[in-house]
């Protein structure tokens, strides 16, 4: 025993530092955002059972949307360098502060092989992984995912082969379909939404279809139908579990104010009612409503990092084709991340969110004067009035409207 304690504290001492080895900006700038899109959209519509594709992916974007991921799901930090048929990564992750304030830092090396690489040169922190065990830990970690849900198996399996080198990664594909019965589209099971949360968005969805039924032909301020379902969360709410019945309202008011069915992104959602159409409105515009209410569910459901590269994306493209880059729109976004970041960062922060509602707001409590703001200008126009988003032009007025939110009196609480 005395001996096995010994071995365990060695190897402790070995694999745990004091500092991260990796510590640098999670950032996802609009290009990114447009790279990602056009993959998607490019191979959605060849992801159909029995089609082989390859993605390829450039070298700064992988190194970015691992950084990301590793922030997101661990706070911690990553790296990723790639070479002619190899990728080094290394990943720096916090241990639990109620442990010990210290760091694991992974490092491993990627070899390509005739399907998917194999790990070589594994170190956590001093302690060097064999590559039996470290391989053996990596084929136990993809059958756990498989048999996970029908779903990520079809996802996991779908992957044939990883190739590296210094200009991109290439990830070949063989889709087989989602693994469902075909006369029962909602059958498909995604991981996203447990059936308790289903349960949730189902009841918080047809309370907001009978309200919004009763006044269908009047517009309604964005105040108002916050207020009301958060009032209903109040009935519905265990003491305990305040942030994700918030969570779950903001969802649903998205839904209801962008106009929506929920079956576009819960397959399980597909018999339900379509919201019932009412003009939801944020100080007096349904545009504003909008892009309040969908950076604060991108915020409720991932992180501020992504709903701001998401939203100054969006800005871009419109000033390229759209309505026109539009600084409103873009207040309007921040308040909506601004408001989500604030509510979910604990379970007081959302009841004290409810309690400001539930108080009493009008939604210039939302979002800040806006109105002076410029708007709908043509890619050409905006280069002409503010260079670039790295241009001082650009980011004073970026400033201007940071001041402006922080001024929100659901801040200062």
């Amino acid at each position: 025993m005395l001996i096995l304690a010994g071995i365990f504290a060695g190897a402790s001492y070995l694999a745990i530092d004091s500092r991260p080895k990796i510590a640098r900006e999670v950032s996802i700038t609009p290009k990114q955002i447009a790279r990602a899109k056009n993959i998607l959209d490019t191979h959605r519509h060849r992801v159909h059972p029995g089609t082989s594709a390859t993605i390829r992916i450039l070298p700064d974007d992988i190194d970015n949307a691992l950084n990301y991921l590793a922030y997101y799901l661990g706070q911690g930090h990553a790296q990723i360098t790639m070479h002619d048929g190899i990728a080094q990564i290394e990943l720096s992750l916090p241990v639990p502060a109620k442990i010990m304030d210290s760091y694991l830092n992974l490092q491993a090396t990627l070899t390509e092989t005739s399907g998917l690489p194999e790990f070589s040169a594994v170190k956590i922190g001093s302690l060097p992984i064999p590559d039996t065990l470290a391989n053996l830990l990596l084929k136990t970690f993809r059958t756990w995912l498989q048999i996970t849900s029908p779903d990520i198996h079809a996802g996991v399996d779908a992957f044939r082969k990883l190739q590296f080198s210094r200009n991109e990664m290439a990830i070949t594909y063989y889709w087989k379909g989602w693994d469902i019965d075909d006369t029962n589209p909602a059958s498909i099971n995604l991981p996203f939404f447990n059936r308790q949360a289903l349960d949730r968005l189902l009841h918080y969805h047809l309370f907001l279809n009978e309200k919004n039924r009763q006044q269908a032909s009047q517009a309604a301020p964005l105040s108002e139908i916050l207020a009301l379902i958060m009032r209903e969360t109040v009935r519905h709410t265990s003491r305990e579990n305040v942030l994700e019945e918030f969570r779950a309202a903001i969802l649903v008011t998205a839904f209801h104010v962008i106009h929506v069915p929920f079956k576009l992104i819960i397959p399980e959602a597909a018999s339900w009612p379509d919201p019932v159409r009412v003009n939801i409105t944020l100080d007096g515009r349904s545009d504003l409503a909008m892009h309040f209410m969908a950076s604060a569910v991108i915020t409720a459901y991932s992180d501020t990092i992504l709903s701001n590269a998401i939203g100054l994306y969006k800005e871009l493209e419109d000033a390229r084709s759209g309505s026109g880059f539009s600084f409103n729109d873009f207040i309007a976004d921040r308040s909506g991340t601004r408001f989500a970041e604030k509510a979910m960062s604990s379970q007081d922060s959302a009841r004290r969110m409810r309690n400001i509602i539930l108080a009493g707001i009008r939604d210039t409590d939302l979002i800040p004067p806006w109105s002076d703001l410029p708007e709908h200008m043509s890619e050409s126009a905006f280069k002409a009035r503010f260079g670039s988003i790295d241009d001082p032009r650009y980011h004073e007025i970026m400033d201007e409207i940071e001041q402006r939110i922080t001024s929100l009196k659901w801040l200062q609480y």
